[in-house]
């Protein structure tokens, strides 16, 4: 095969997948995707239900949002910037759909779960996914949960953080994850990998408060004022609303130990 053959077949595969992406991935406003009540009965009554498609990715306002598509569920975590309840919407599913949303986003809409849908459809098919808008941050985190019988595992972990005055919304960090409770108290230590490929302490601030590597979630706690609200996610499937702040007795424990370390 000749030189030229095969570069016009790179750029024939090159084309192809332009075109596919292009296909696959859109964007328009949030408001212009909001159809009649009719239309959405409409589409469910000539189609059916599929559990073949699904949407790969969702942003609003270029943040993506988090897919718990075991629930099939999409979490959308407002940012208090002047168009937050008519965002700019871009999608990727792993067909060609359409996508439709049943309600606009108010205020009063907030905090209700089963209030905002969302569907995807083409024309034989359609599945519908709950939008859940909320005013609290996102903390996701993933790690291998095959070893049930664990307590301490590697993980990533991924928050959005919508507080107006953040200068990062979007923070990212490896760590180590300690069950403390089961289902309703972990502590996690962020680490980072240095220049000569050590594992290091990553300091990061969260929420605004004081850089450290030790944090500790737990379910919602009212007390410490210190504290943050975060939607909690572990492997994109929702446990609910949690505090998230410092780790003191690991902080401490820390501090007492370089202090001997340093004698």
């Amino acid at each position: 095969m000749n030189k030229k053959r095969i570069l016009t077949i790179i750029l024939a595969l090159t084309i192809f997948s332009i075109i596919i992406i292009l296909v696959l991935t859109h964007k328009t406003k949030y408001n212009k995707l909001v159809i009649t009540n009719d239309k959405w009965n409409n589409i469910i009554n000539s189609r059916n239900i599929s559990t073949d498609i699904n949407i790969e990715s969702i942003e609003f306002n270029d943040y993506n949002l988090l897919i718990d598509e075991y629930n099939s569920t999409i979490y959308y975590s407002v940012v208090d910037i002047k168009n937050k309840y008519n965002p700019s919407v871009k999608y990727k599913a792993n067909k060609k759909v359409s996508i439709a949303i049943n309600n606009i986003i108010t205020d009063e809409l907030l905090e209700k779960t089963n209030s905002l849908k969302i569907m995807i459809y083409n024309d034989i098919e359609y599945k519908i996914y709950t939008l859940v808008a909320t005013n609290y941050p996102i903390l996701n985190i993933t790690y291998n949960e095959t070893e049930s019988n664990k307590r301490i595992f590697d993980i990533k972990l991924e928050i959005f953080d919508n507080y107006i005055n953040s200068h990062q919304k979007v923070l990212k960090s490896d760590g180590i994850l300690k069950i403390i409770e089961k289902d309703n108290e972990y502590s996690f230590s962020l680490k980072k990998e240095s220049l000569g490929h050590n594992e290091r302490n990553n300091h990061i601030s969260v929420f605004g408060m004081e850089k450290q590597n030790e944090y500790l979630i737990k379910e919602a706690d009212t007390t410490n004022e210190f504290n943050r609200y975060v939607q909690f996610f572990i492997n994109n499937k929702y446990k609910g609303i949690y505090t998230f702040g410092h780790n003191e007795e690991r902080r401490i424990d820390n501090f007492e130990r370089n202090r001997e370390n340093n004698k």
